[in-house]
């Protein structure tokens, strides 16, 4: 009686074991899942980080941000009406009375509220 009350017993908790170790193994398998999506994801963003250092991305963006190389000429058109037109005189005139000034002066003037 007390050998089969004992496979008995065995049996039930072999059982729960059984059943935990399948709940287990779902579990291992959706955080897989899980992982799997997640490191899809993080090859995504390294594969979108190293397309956004490309020198033609880059440059891009320095011109969006109206920077540029040392040997670009850049031209900003400062208090000039879009609809006007400016005479090749008043242009060269415009240009005599502008002088380049150093950025140091520049921040200089800025600092005290000189233009």
């Amino acid at each position: 009686m007390v050998g089969i009350l004992f496979l008995l017993f065995f049996a039930v908790k072999y059982g729960q074991n059984v059943v935990r170790y399948r709940h287990v193994q779902q579990e291992v398998a959706i955080m897989e899942g899980h992982i799997a999506e997640v490191e899809a994801k993080k090859e995504e963003v390294d594969r979108a980080f190293d397309e956004s250092l490309a020198p033609a991305v880059v440059e891009d963006f320095a011109h969006q941000l109206g920077w540029g190389r040392p040997d670009d000429q850049i031209i900003v058109p400062v208090g000039i009406d879009a609809n006007a037109t400016m005479t090749a005189e008043q242009a060269e005139q415009a240009a005599a009375v502008r002088t380049i000034q150093p950025n140091w002066q520049l921040w200089l003037n800025l600092l005290r509220h000189e233009r």
